[in-house]
């Protein structure tokens, strides 16, 4: 069929389709979080607090929030910000070992979900038909951010299972008007495959995996290759998106980067706008706190560890969860005209927080920035083993620069410690995590507790 035929039945076929499958009631929530976002800020946190205190009428028929919530000896209508403060933090752990305690009797409706994460340990969750609407309406907007229209072309290097065996069926690729490129396997042949097809299949939008998108791009780009799409934006998350790698990404495809951030348990968080002058967050669907990593205090303008409260799911309530991830907030106002809070930057996971033996924490960000510049590096894998052991990985080219590597190993030897031990291996490929994501930093140092140590 030709693609035009088919991006005239996905423009106006594919809407009907839409439409009858979200309802009125999401098509609602679609345009009153389009007005949300333009409101002034004391009216969104208004918006929030009433949320806040339907998501904790709620969660008082959960057995494990009722102690807390009874704990608050107040009506849950009289109740403020500061009174969310006073619940525990929420984890991943804690999900696992109590989860049915965490669901809310008489749902009608339950999903079951899961998240592999980084470690391949699952955490199984549930989230109710309430979250489902209200993200479908979000996810409508932040796409629309990017570029987003009815039957645009989407391209898609992607990874997670879940989403892959939904994805790749022939029925929905067609009426979506999406192709799916499979992050699992980024080798040369592969990215040559993907190249060509992206070649005629022309999307005007691809979606990605930062690091997916990066690769693909330094592939290109060692090529002498000028691919002529997408046509419209290059959507990147589940990552962190480093400037360098923006930079790469933006000059080989020459169209604009949207970095957006959410996850499974909590999608549709926030994205960039056309401003790309950080990420808004979508303050009616979640209240964030950045933590400091060693008070634990809330903070601005610094980085400190993302909680999120989850305002739609009330199903299994997600209350100061903390979802692994360190961020700096701005209350800067954007010049877009929306006045929610931003993200001035998404840090990247705790477990990118390297412990150094004098107690000092270095963010992993350091040791990518200093390697991802480098000529010749095709990918690599930084790793904490122990307070004193660190192991890099490095998959090289032809191309690879002796001295500039050697110049960053020695700056990277005076952040661990001299006397600490570096490990540098050349290897043939790097293995992705189990959601096809690649991971350039990690530590296994006390990798869930960063954010509550304290200053000596």
């Amino acid at each position: 069929m030709p693609k035009d035929v088919q991006d005239l039945i996905c423009k106006n076929i594919y809407k009907k389709k839409v439409s009858q499958f979200l309802k009125r009631k999401t098509w609602k929530l679609y345009y009153e979080k389009k007005r949300v976002q333009y409101l002034d800020r004391n009216e969104i946190r208004d918006i929030q607090l009433d949320k806040l205190k339907i998501l904790l009428k709620m969660a008082e028929n959960s057995s494990y929030y009722k102690k807390y919530i009874d704990a608050l000896n107040k009506p849950i209508d009289n109740i403020t910000f500061k009174d969310l403060k006073k619940f525990p933090i929420l984890t991943k752990e804690i999900i696992r070992e109590k989860k049915h305690d965490l669901i809310v009797k008489d749902i009608k409706y339950l999903f079951p979900n899961a998240s592999g994460g980084s470690t391949g340990e699952p955490v199984h969750f549930y989230q109710d038909q309430h979250y489902r609407d209200n993200i479908w309406a979000s996810m409508m907007i932040i796409n629309e951010m990017c570029g987003w229209y009815y039957g645009a072309r989407y391209a898609r290097l992607w990874g997670a299972l879940q989403d892959k065996n939904a994805f790749n069926k022939k029925s929905n690729l067609f009426w979506q008007n999406t192709r799916f490129y499979n992050t699992f396997d980024m080798s040369e042949n592969k990215l040559e495959e993907y190249h060509a097809d992206m070649s005629l299949f022309q999307p005007e939008i691809i979606i990605s995996y930062a690091s997916s998108m990066y690769l693909l791009a330094k592939f290109l780009k060692s090529k002498g290759i000028k691919p002529n799409y997408p046509k419209i934006s290059i959507v990147t998350t589940s990552e962190p998106l480093y400037p360098h790698m923006r930079e790469t990404i933006e000059s080989v495809f020459r169209v604009k980067c949207f970095n957006r951030y959410g996850g499974r348990e909590i999608s549709a968080i926030a994205c960039e706008c056309e401003a790309h002058n950080g990420l808004h967050i979508m303050m009616d669907n979640v209240i964030i706190e950045c933590l400091d990593p060693q008070t634990g205090e809330e903070v601005f303008d610094s980085p400190g560890e993302i909680v999120v409260t989850d305002l739609n799911n009330h199903g299994m309530p997600f209350i100061r969860y903390r979802i692994g991830d360190v961020g700096i907030i701005s209350k800067e106002r954007c010049k877009c005209g929306r006045n929610t809070l931003r993200f001035k930057q998404i840090i990247g996971r705790n477990t990118e927080h390297f412990t150094m033996q004098n107690g000092r924490i270095i963010h992993g960000c350091f040791f990518a920035l200093k390697l991802l510049g480098l000529e010749g590096i095709k990918a690599f894998q930084f790793i904490q083993d122990s307070l004193s052991k660190f192991t890099l990985s490095i998959v090289k080219t032809d191309t690879f620069d002796n001295l500039g590597f050697d110049n960053a190993i020695n700056e990277i030897k005076k952040v661990i410690g001299q006397d600490s031990v570096l490990e540098t291996k050349f290897i043939q490929s790097v293995a992705t995590t189990p959601t096809g994501k690649y991971r350039y930093v990690s530590s296994k140092v006390n990798p869930e507790n960063i954010w509550t140590l304290k200053k000596n």
